[in-house]
């Protein structure tokens, strides 16, 4: 367990655009707040049961391996299912001046069921946290942000994963040209990928291949290339963290300058400022 924690040194002179409120994790009782609470909540349940009754939506249960996040000011209650195991309930709130607009890309909130290694990451992100507030120090604080950054930021990868891959695996729509337009997109993401090249490799015209990929994958073929890269440049950030802009850039078949536009636009820093959260 991990006492809950006040992070009371994050909040003076709004130093941190994110920084952590609360965090910890305990054996949850029954908690009512009428007036909502006054940050952001992401909730993991590791055991039991509980029961989620926000206003305006029917009520949600969190199992084992479920996730919940809740924004600020939102009138609920949660509870202990009425099962003989205790309801251990880890949580962290978070605000800042960019948390909201980090909230918008957190998708839906209703609990979520993970993956056993995925919620076991989150978990130790959680606990890291925990240890970071624990310091009560400065510089505890610093990196409490740059961790709590790198926690929502890993939230919103695992979702985007998920909807990507109910889209490459629809139902009803098993087509084997387009599955094969997938095995080489992933095979050549790092070379000069066009769409007349695509198309004409399984047989498509340009106009049929793209109508339908689109139909089927909810983006265009371009887009989905561009995903598959920026996903592949946070890795090689993570994996090799003295690794330059420009060295990224190249193992994606990308010019600098564009690959530092498209990574703006899809993560809302450079990669510069990111390596520089990380």
């Amino acid at each position: 367990m991990m006492p809950f924690l006040f992070a009371e040194f994050a909040m003076l002179d709004n130093k941190l655009p994110l920084y952590v409120y609360c965090v910890g994790s305990h054996e949850q009782k029954h908690l009512l707040r009428p007036n909502g609470y006054p940050a952001h909540q992401l909730f993991l349940s590791r055991r039991g049961k509980g029961i989620f009754r926000i206003q305006g939506s029917r009520d949600m249960v969190m199992t084992p391996g479920t996730m919940l996040i809740l924004p600020a000011g939102v009138h609920h209650e949660y509870f202990p299912d009425q099962s003989e195991e205790a309801w251990e309930l880890g949580f962290v709130a978070f605000s800042g001046s960019i948390a909201s607009s980090i909230l918008e890309h957190l998708g839906n909130h209703n609990p979520t069921l993970l993956k056993n290694n995925q919620f076991q990451e989150y978990w130790n992100k959680l606990e890291s946290l925990w240890q970071l507030i624990n310091l009560n120090s400065e510089s505890g604080y610093w990196e409490a942000s740059r961790k709590m950054y790198d926690f929502l930021l890993s939230v919103i990868e695992g979702q985007s994963d998920q909807e990507i891959n109910q889209r490459i695996k629809p139902i009803g729509h098993s087509n084997a040209a387009l599955q094969e337009a997938i095995k080489l997109i992933h095979d050549h993401y790092n070379e000069r990928l066009h769409l007349s090249n695509l198309a004409r490799a399984v047989g498509y015209s340009v106009q049929h291949f793209h109508r339908l990929f689109v139909s089927i994958y909810g983006m265009s073929p371009m887009l989905y290339i561009q995903q598959i890269r920026m996903r592949r440049s946070i890795q090689l950030f993570e994996e090799n963290p003295s690794i330059t802009v420009e060295k990224v850039a190249q193992q994606l078949g990308m010019e600098t300058s564009y690959f530092i536009r498209i990574f703006k636009r899809t993560y809302g820093k450079t990669p510069k400022q990111f390596i520089k959260y990380e």
